[in-house]
């Protein structure tokens, strides 16, 4: 009897400790999940793809005057990376907030416009030159006339635009026209 007691009181025992060793590993894992998402931001900063948390992949396309530009060229400011086209209406609807922005904020905010022309999709690159004169656009124009990055950055719809932030993460993807106001608020953000 006194056998049982004490193989009683040590399986109850043990049965204590083992449950203490669980409740101290479930209240790790309670309080982890920020120290888990915050591992996961990284290890996302770390991966090159188009997905927010993501260091986005670099790219080189000519500009409008012939210029190689590289996106890894802007390390160090806010960049919005902006999938257009001539015939595109909310694409022009949105030019003119963005040619504002550029002129009059982009400075302080630190921030760069690469308006990267789906030139696949246009009838000749003078047309997107003359576009470009009629708007007095002053924000680099690059002409993807291979359609590589509209494929590398999965663009479907037009416009699309991604806020990359100083240290080349892709903070936001935005679908459809931006406004002056929303493009002061991503920059902003993206600091």
């Amino acid at each position: 009897m006194k056998r049982l007691r004490i193989g009683i009181g040590t399986v109850i025992v043990l049965g204590f400790l083992a449950y203490s060793l669980y409740s101290t590993h479930q209240e790790k894992e309670v309080i982890d999940p920020a120290q888990k998402q915050a591992a996961e931001v990284m290890s996302d900063a770390n991966e090159t793809g188009i997905q927010e948390g993501n260091l986005a992949p670099d790219f080189t396309l000519y500009s409008l005057e012939g210029k190689e530009v590289s996106l890894s060229d802007f390390k160090g400011k806010v960049t919005f990376i902006n999938f257009w086209a001539t015939w595109c209406p909310p694409c022009k609807e949105e030019i003119p907030d963005m040619q504002e922005f550029y002129e009059e904020e982009a400075e302080r905010l630190d921030a760069e416009i690469l308006a990267v022309n789906l030139t696949t999709n246009e009838s000749s690159s003078q047309v997107v030159k003359d576009f470009s004169e009629k708007n007095h656009l002053t924000f680099p124009i690059l002409m993807d006339t291979e359609g590589q990055q509209m494929e590398t950055f999965a663009t479907i719809t037009i416009p699309t635009t991604y806020i990359i932030d100083k240290n080349g993460i892709i903070m936001k993807k935005v679908i459809g026209p931006m406004s002056k106001e929303m493009m002061i608020d991503l920059a902003s953000s993206a600091q």
